[in-house]
């Protein structure tokens, strides 16, 4: 089997594509997998010794002007065409979309060669290349039911919801080793902070800002902080100043490790983020980037505050004084603490990956030569 993932740019558009591509190659070895995507050095990070194919395609997204939707189709017409000459070469079988502008030449070019599409969406609100794409798509694969997400495929036989698949690698941990891959103990409270795979300038100015207060008032924390490159030195520098034990990163890999040993997040609230917190059962302080398109964050977020799964934060409201009033209550209250995560974990649905090979391996079925195909009837259960 031939199996194409487009999208990217972030790495909560790849890290589905990733699990969903080692729960088939765990079953089917011979699989040849491709991954299309902008080239960017999160995506070149993420799927490093991974051993899929990589195609780098040009382009940039809308974001509203005229000018620059002048850029955005000169560049949409560029991927197409080099997604056409590859995917003809390749001949895949199927070809999933992972949103962002990456996945638009890809996916209407496997349409127009009329191979099997599937959408991988993990927003409450769907993201404009997936709410275009579906119309392409034989699956549109949803974290869970939402008005949004029921809106934006036409035709619901389509709809599948399956939870977001999750790499193995998140799983891989248990509290202790993963305490002592850190060098941390594991009998104190560890708060992971997270800014996303870019890192987030606002949440690390306010946790910094925070530092001697929490040295002052909790000596039994310790912190895992995820900065991005720019801010990795200053926020390092802050810890060491404030006495407080820290492993600070520009890019951690080993999330599984950090979600074992973690108490509390803080973190924005991207969809794959948030799908790796509950099936952890990791309780969360949620601060949405607020200029995603349609507030998606915040609409993820706020679906976690209603379970009572974590502190909704808008950034808008985000300062020294307000981050360290959440922070005071909640390590002052294990209890809650304790009953948030287990609202966190309710949430979770960890066999996300299986469930969306499974309906994807319903949908391809072999014909009586061998040759892989549709099976136009999952279209209609």
């Amino acid at each position: 089997m031939k199996v194409v993932f487009a999208g990217g740019g972030t790495g909560g558009h790849l890290m589905a594509g990733i699990a969903t591509a080692e729960e088939i190659k765990s079953r089917l070895p011979e699989a040849d997998i491709s991954f299309f995507g902008t080239g960017n050095a999160i995506e070149k990070r993420c799927l490093r010794d991974r051993g899929f194919g990589f195609v780098s395609l040009k382009g940039t997204g809308w974001k509203g002007s005229i000018a620059n939707a002048v850029v955005f189709v000169y560049g949409f017409f560029l991927s197409l065409f080099k997604s056409l000459w590859t995917l003809k070469e390749l001949r895949p079988d199927a070809v999933f979309g992972l949103g962002g502008y990456a996945s638009l030449g890809p996916v209407v070019g496997a349409f127009l060669f009329k191979v099997p599409v599937i959408i991988l969406e993990q927003n409450v609100v769907p993201g404009k290349a997936n709410r275009l794409l579906s119309r392409f798509a034989d699956l549109v694969l949803c974290h869970r039911p939402s008005p949004k997400t029921l809106a934006c495929c036409r035709d619901v036989k389509k709809l599948h919801f399956t939870g977001t698949p999750l790499r193995k690698e998140v799983f891989s941990y248990e509290r202790g080793k993963a305490a002592e891959l850190f060098g941390l103990s594991p009998g104190k409270i560890t708060i992971l902070i997270l800014g996303g795979s870019q890192g987030a300038a606002a949440i690390n100015r306010s946790v910094t800002g925070c530092l001697p207060e929490l040295a002052k008032k909790h000596h039994d924390i310790q912190v895992i902080h995820c900065t991005g490159s720019e801010d990795y030195l200053r926020v390092k520098r802050a810890y060491e100043a404030a006495g407080i034990d820290a492993r600070v990163y520009d890019f951690l890999d080993e999330m599984g490790a950090a979600y074992s040993v973690a108490d509390l997040a803080v973190s924005r609230a991207g969809a794959t983020t948030l799908a790796e917190l509950t099936a952890r059962g990791v309780p969360a302080v949620l601060i949405p980037y607020p200029h995603g398109t349609d507030k998606h964050q915040h609409m993820n977020a706020l679906e976690l505050s209603k379970r009572d799964a974590a502190v909704l934060l808008e950034e808008r409201f985000l300062t020294q004084k307000s981050l360290s009033k959440v922070f005071f209550e909640l390590l002052g209250d294990r209890g809650r603490l304790s009953r948030m995560g287990l609202a966190s974990r309710s949430m979770g649905m960890p066999g996300a990956a299986q469930e969306v090979v499974d309906i994807v391996l319903k949908l391809l079925e072999r014909d009586e030569n061998g040759k892989i195909c549709r099976n136009l009837s999952l279209q209609t259960t």
